[in-house]
């Protein structure tokens, strides 16, 4: 099959497609953020603040993939941006360490979070009982995602309605029952100082929007829906993390907050009382069904336009003769991600991939600035507001909150990235017609 046949159909709408991404982007981290950015903050206002913060940043990113995503409207997305800006080897850089730093990681993540919670409902789950579930759960999600993406869109917009609703009863709930005093001291002994450090776990949470782009190619109307779809679901994102940020602030203590592994169930614990511990632990299980599944729909799209353009094996880019789908990729991730959940090393590589993804994120809104100047003819129908200004305040700040990630991770994740080195020049040598262009699709 030749480059110009192995084109996705175009089937996800614009209500799916932001579900795509609000799906994707929340899933465990809300359940879990607002006590890790409380305690590094050490108070309510440099606590607000590094949302605020993060908020900014997200909102900037999402900018950068609005203008680009309608712009090449193709599978990979961020992968093809920073190809039509810097290059084969740049791209390749990009895949390799997304791919294995963050993407088949992220799916067993997911898996045992999901485990994590259904434990509330059956406590006697034990770990191996727990690694079959998780296993399963990716296993069917990897078959609905091959025989059709119209299965697959059918399953994230019915979970990710499912979680905003439970989000927002916890949202509604709190905001009628939030106390003054649990905002005091607004300023404590640190100061404003940990403002930055409590941003770093912020702007995790707001990670994931990417996935979108992966799926480009299959979006209806790209030119129209694709920015629009980013924008609206970031904004929906922005104001879910926010708003269940304050209500956390105003039902729990501080102290308390900041000790919660499971802030948002102290919430609803303060707000519904013991119902309250069920609520957010079904929506929990929502959430992250709801994540799983965007992922394993959206991720192995990069390892398929990679192969596409030969830079990984040809079978990474194989099409389902019937369903039209990348079920090689699709399968490869999962199996991937079942091996992650039996063996546990999926989090060393997670923490590692943090300094990888967002730095390469950073790289991703460079590419905009470069193909402003470079590709000037292409049509943006949407264009960042602000350029350039926005644009560099989005590199510079999460550029400045990835230096303050662990020196270990920042070593392994850089570690991770001049591998791409070798492997690169591996595949350039293995994989036949290497460097071809490929046709492009109309």
């Amino acid at each position: 099959m030749s480059n110009q046949e192995k084109t996705l159909k175009r089937q996800i709408g614009f209500f799916s497609a932001t579900m795509i991404l609000v799906g994707t982007v929340i899933g465990s981290g809300i359940f879990m953020t607002p006590g890790k950015v409380a305690a590094a903050a050490g108070s309510s206002g440099p606590n607000l603040l590094a949302w605020v913060i993060a908020g900014f940043a997200a909102t900037m990113f999402a900018l950068v993939y609005a203008e680009l995503a309608p712009m090449l409207p193709k599978a990979g997305g961020a992968y093809v941006f920073i190809r039509e800006a810097f290059g084969d080897m740049a791209s390749f850089l990009y895949g390799w360490a997304m791919i294995f730093g963050s993407l088949m990681p992220v799916i067993a993540l997911l898996a045992v979070a999901f485990i994590t919670y259904l434990k509330f409902f059956f406590p006697g789950i034990n770990l191996v009982t727990g690694r079959v579930i998780s296993s399963l759960i990716v296993a069917v999600l990897a078959y609905i995602n091959v025989i059709g993406v119209k299965q697959g869109t059918k399953v994230q917009n019915i979970f990710t309605i499912g979680k905003l609703t439970a989000l927002g009863l916890v949202i509604v709930g709190g905001l009628f029952s939030m106390k003054g005093a649990n905002f005091q001291p607004f300023v404590g002994e640190a100061g404003w100082g940990s403002t930055f450090n409590a941003a770093v776990p912020a702007v995790l949470a707001f990670g994931g929007y990417y996935v979108l782009s992966y799926m480009s190619e299959e979006v209806e109307n790209p030119k129209k829906n694709l920015g629009r779809a980013v924008i609206f679901g970031m904004a929906i994102v922005i104001v879910v993390n926010v708003l269940i940020n304050v209500v956390s602030i105003g039902n729990v203590p501080f102290d308390q907050l900041a000790e919660s592994e499971k802030p948002v169930a102290d919430v609803a614990m303060a707000i519904f009382g013991p119902v309250g511990a069920s609520i957010v632990s079904l929506g929990a299980l929502v959430s992250i069904f709801g994540s799983l599944n965007s992922s394993v729909m959206g991720l192995p799209r990069l390892s398929f336009a990679m192969s596409r353009e030969k830079l990984l094996f040809n079978f990474f880019s194989k099409l389902h003769p019937k369903y039209g789908t990348p079920y090689i990729s699709t399968i490869i991730f999962a199996v991937a991600a079942i091996f992650f959940i039996w063996t546990g090393t999926f989090m060393s590589l997670l923490l590692m991939g943090i300094f990888v993804s967002r730095s390469l994120e950073c790289v991703v809104a460079i590419s905009l600035i470069v193909l402003r100047y470079k590709k000037p003819e292409l049509e943006r129908p949407i264009k960042m507001w602000g350029y350039p200004v926005t644009t560099l305040l989005a590199v510079l700040i999460t550029g400045y909150l990835v230096t303050l990630v662990d020196p270990n991770f920042i070593k392994q994740g850089a570690f991770l990235a001049l591998s791409s080195i070798p492997a690169y020049l591996v595949f350039k040598y293995l994989v036949p017609r290497f460097g071809k262009k490929p046709v492009e699709n109309k």
